[in-house]
Parts: structure tokens; C-alpha cells; sequence
């Protein structure tokens, strides 16, 4: 199952762009593809997206970051704001597959720890990052 969830623009016709699509769903487990940048003008829409496929008895997601390539503060906002989400619904987001630039925003703002979790091998679809 593929399916693109949302898409979003800024910064004129050539900007910054952002698309997460879900890719696999299985069990309790919820995979999303992040491509591109997420940002102030991206991260609203996405953290609907995220907020909807956990509250709807898939608190577990695992998102490929392996396309992601940048996070602002808004963009981890949206990640903590999930993540407090699945928490309370019983799951977990894990990122996988993270780029260096991203990798090291999420060390430095100590989110590392947060979401960067090994995944389950009982989660086929998940790349390891």
C-alpha cells in the first residue's frame, strides 16, 4: 500500500518542498516516507498527518528520514508533539534511515535518544538507519 498523504511548498516555485506518503501498514505499525524539507512551512501539515495514523489504532510509526534533507524547530516540534501522542496511545516514532545533517540537529537538540531507536526486527519494512 502506497499512498501520498500531503505535500506542501514555500519559498517560491523552485522552494523548499516536502512529501510523506505512507508506505506499509502492518499490525500495530504505521510506515511513512519523509522526502524533502521540513520545515515552518511544512511541518503543520505533516504533523497532521501523523497525528491522524496514530489515533486511529496505529500508535507505532516508523518513518524512512533515508529522503529527509532538513528539520527546523518546527520539524521537531511536530516530531516531539507525535511522539508525546503515540506515548499516550501506547507506541512509539522511531526515524529511520536519518541523514547526517538531520542526524546531528537531533544530537545536539538531544532527540537522538527519542527517535532514534533500533526498530524491531518484527518490522520488516523499516530500513535500518
Amino acid at each position: 500500500m502506497k499512498r501520498t498523504t500531503g505535500r506542501a511548498r514555500g519559498g517560491g516555485p523552485d522552494g523548499p518542498w516536502f512529501r510523506a506518503s505512507v508506505d506499509r501498514v502492518g499490525g500495530s505499525v504505521t510506515g511513512v516516507s519523509a522526502r524533502g524539507e521540513l520545515d515552518l512551512a511544512t511541518a503543520e501539515a505533516f504533523g497532521t498527518v501523523l497525528a491522524g495514523l496514530i489515533s486511529t489504532r496505529r500508535p507505532n510509526v516508523v518513518i524512512d528520514a533515508s529522503e529527509l534533507r532538513f528539520c527546523d524547530s518546527e520539524g521537531l516540534a511536530v516530531l516531539e508533539l507525535a511522539g508525546d501522542l503515540a506515548e499516550t496511545c501506547g507506541g512509539l516514532v522511531t526515524l529511520v534511515g536519518v541523514r547526517p545533517p538531520v542526524a546531528r540537529v537531533l544530537r545536539i537538540t538531544g532527540l537522538d535518544r527519542r527517535f532514534l531507536l533500533p526498530v524491531p526486527a518484527a518490522v520488516p519494512f523499516a530500513r535500518a538507519g
